[in-house]
């Protein structure tokens, strides 16, 4: 936001005051004092991030009186003229967030604009943050011209998050994630830097607002609840820290109050600040705001509160819930304490780990599940809107699994997951942490990523849509089987492997030997065995071919535990890095072979080979690039397989398939359209009539089927021709109508979508 002064300038329409904003919309809108918009200027392609006014000479002859600089997430500055609501420059070449102040003028013609920006990812770091002075030339009555006169760069280490003007001591001020200010001349140059004080941690928050009061001080604001007050006049000493409940957003300097400031924090409230005796709150007021930050303080070293606990779950209820993935961590209300409790998928039951007697100060809830850490992602999105979500992290967890269920569950490009995963190890261990993702320039094309370590704004909006929004559809991401981790479950897998191929060592068949063998699967299990090490271990290239050469190798009946371990090995981020794909796809055509001569198997592989490939090639969708592209380049053909075993008598066999037939359907929504995705989307319809003209699978495959179907309709008109075309909607129908509510809300769901 912006004031509009009662004072400014003789426009009938803007000299009665009013304030301007600044949307994610891209949209500057103009308000008089009454509240009413009386214009808005539209030229930004992303969120409007910093809002100032531009001095102009005194002797311009522009016929402007009022001229507004802004600064947008989509690298540029505008300039406007309000009396005209029109553009008058526009500042490109900028890194990303753009924040603006306008300079005292020079002379003549010309006015001066600074601008900061926040950088760009290289990696896991951000560089190109810069400083930019502009000229800008009033000759033309229309449009005026820019130049671009100093440049300063990246002496802040991280992105600038704010600029202002000091009128007093004529410097610019920069603020930083750095947790740092810098006091520079107006050519851009660092004259010195203020640091914020030292913390507990050893590491500074970041500092989102900085402001120069009239009083000789600067003042910051910091996401760790604070405003920060250094004495520039010359006084010195340590800097004031007034702390607050929560992150502090912006300061607004109080102009004609010799030093009154304004916060905004994320409490919702706004605090004005003062040093003259008279101005100050009551003592009441004093005691409620200081009660606040106690209490905040407090809250991030002890224990939930009794009414806290009141609202959680109830223990003995606890298997009226079912978790929703293998360690999901649920906080339950046992015997008046907070117990917190692990989700075992082999069980399917809840595993108490111990009381909740403390919390961090980055700990929280999403939906309901506690977690050690919960940390702020603001994505930008390709039409221009900002959507600001949560992930969650527990101390022991794999950050790469974190980070894949949160790309999965969010549909974000799957090369965010290194990123991701570094920020979550940065921040579990820190208090500072980088912003990441974010496009190589100025430019608003495609998707970009950012994350700010700060906390989330309490309105959490999502970009408008014109298309009808589900509860249940689409589905976003892929599940997988993930379990056999334990080192008790592997060494079985091992000692069945080993066993195989003894076998073959005593028959004409091809088989490895056994001390390379023994060690390669050892090798394995320690790496898959340890979840929590995926971010710092790897698969090796020789350890995927011994298991291409056994799945090439190995006949039907012997296979099936080497697909079991592919399954595992898959979802590893370094095994199915994109440079690997010509491995798994190698791997994929090979079991897809092994599908095809199931019905030569006897005894167990008749049914664990099914099983197995089923899961593997579900895997295989939740892995990275590599394995993703390898599985979707041979989707149909897996298709097949999957209508073959469709009427499987064995549960885990039906389950494995409802679940290749969520992913392949989550992948063509994601990808769009194609020849081979069309053949693809036949292949499921006609899959879907087989599995419900059955009867035989239960609730929680069937429930799978259906948001399968339902995500496939969602990808493209003519899949629902096709689906009409089967009557579909009728045919799912009873399906809804036996599996339980949700069922019956998926079925819902797709009947709308059919119309």
């Amino acid at each position: 936001l912006l004031s509009i002064p009662s004072s400014e300038g003789s426009n009938s329409v803007l000299g009665g005051g009013g304030y301007i904003s600044g949307c994610k919309d891209g949209v500057v809108r103009v308000f008089n004092s009454a509240h009413a918009l009386i214009g808005s200027l539209k030229g930004h392609e992303n969120a409007v991030t910093s809002l100032s006014w531009l001095p102009l000479p005194s002797d311009h002859s522009s016929g402007d009186e009022m001229v507004l600089i802004s600064g947008s997430w989509d690298g540029t500055a505008r300039i406007w003229s309000l009396p005209q609501m029109e553009c008058r420059a526009v500042l490109t070449g900028h890194e990303n967030t753009v924040s603006v102040v306008g300079l005292p003028p020079t002379s003549g013609s010309f006015a001066r604009v600074a601008t900061g920006s926040a950088g760009v990812a290289q990696g896991n770091n951000i560089y190109d943050h810069k400083v930019r002075i502009w000229h800008i030339s009033l000759d033309g009555s229309v449009s005026w011209s820019s130049k671009l006169v100093n440049t300063v760069a990246n002496d802040h280490s991280g992105p600038i998050r704010g600029i202002a003007f000091d009128s007093s001591t004529q410097h610019l001020l920069t603020c930083s994630n750095d947790g740092t200010v810098k006091v520079r001349d107006l050519d851009g140059s660092c004259v010195t830097t203020l640091a914020y004080p030292p913390t507990s941690d050893g590491s500074p928050p970041m500092l989102l607002s900085v402001a120069a009061l009239e009083n000789g001080r600067v003042v910051a604001a910091a996401e760790d609840g604070h405003a920060v007050i250094w004495d520039v006049s010359g006084g010195g000493g340590e800097p004031q820290v007034i702390g607050h409940p929560n992150c502090v957003w912006t300061i607004l300097p109080l102009f004609g109050t010799k030093g009154d400031f304004a916060t905004a924090c994320h409490d919702g409230y706004t605090r004005i600040f003062t040093l003259d005796p008279t101005r100050i709150a009551s003592t009441t007021e004093i005691s409620q705001f200081e009660q606040a930050v106690s209490d905040s303080k407090a809250k991030s070293s002890s224990g939930p509160s009794a009414e806290e606990i009141a609202k959680l779950p109830k223990w003995e209820m606890n298997a009226l819930q079912q978790g929703r993935s293998e360690g999901q961590v649920q906080i339950f209300n046992k015997n008046n304490k907070a117990i917190a409790a692990q989700w075992s998928d082999a069980s399917k039951t809840w595993i108490e780990v111990g009381e909740v007697t403390g919390r961090n100060e980055n700990a929280g809830t999403i939906d309901g599940v506690s977690y050690d850490h919960v940390f702020p992602i603001e994505v930008d999105v390709a039409n221009g809107g900002v959507a600001k979500l949560q992930i969650g992290y527990n101390n022991g967890d794999n950050p790469f699994v974190t980070a894949q269920k949160f790309i999965d569950e969010h549909m974000l490009d799957q090369n965010y997951l290194a990123e991701i995963a570094d920020y979550i190890q940065k921040r579990a261990g820190t208090a500072g942490g980088p912003t990441i993702g974010m496009t190589g320039g100025g430019g608003s094309g495609g998707q970009a990523m950012e994350v700010h370590s700060g906390p989330v704004p309490m309105d959490i909006s999502t970009p408008a849509s014109s298309q009808p929004t589900y509860q249940h559809l689409p589905y976003k991401g892929y599940r997988s089987f993930e379990n056999g981790t334990d080192t008790k479950v592997f060494n079985k897998m091992i000692n069945k492997i080993c066993e195989f191929n003894d076998e073959l060592s005593s028959s004409s068949s091809p088989a490895i030997k056994k001390e390379d063998l023994t060690s390669t699967l050892e090798g394995l299990r320690d790496t898959l065995c340890a979840t929590n090490r995926y971010h710092a271990t790897s698969v090796s290239d020789s350890e995927l071919r011994t298991i291409t050469k056994l799945i090439q190798n190995w006949d039907v009946q012997r296979v099936f535990p080497i697909l079991d371990l592919s399954r595992l090995i898959v979802l590893h981020p370094d095994a199915s890095k994109s440079d690997r794909r010509n491995t798994w796809e190698n791997i994929v055509k090979c079991t897809i072979e092994k599908c095809e001569q199931v019905e030569n198997a006897e005894g167990t592989a008749a049914v664990a080979v099914p099983m197995t490939s089923m899961r593997f090639f579900a895997n295989c969708f939740r892995g990275g690039s590599g394995s993703l592209n390898a599985v979707a380049s041979n989707l149909e053909d897996i298709l097949k397989c999957a209508e073959a075993f469709a009427t499987s008598d064995k549960k885990n066999v039906r389950l494995s398939i409802a679940t290749v037939i969520l992913n392949a359907s989550s992948y063509i929504n994601n990808t769009g359209r194609g020849v081979a995705v069309s053949a693809a989307s036949d292949r499921i319809l006609s899959l879907v009539g087989t599995i419900v003209g059955s009867g035989l699978y239960e609730s929680e495959a069937t429930v799978r089927v259906l948001v399968g179907l339902g995500t496939l309709l969602l990808a493209d008109e003519s899949v629902r021709v096709k689906a009409k075309s089967l009557h579909m909607g009728s045919m799912v129908e009873h399906a809804g109508n036996q599996h339980g509510d949700k069922a019956k809300a998926v079925v819902g769901e797709i009947r709308s979508i059919l119309g």
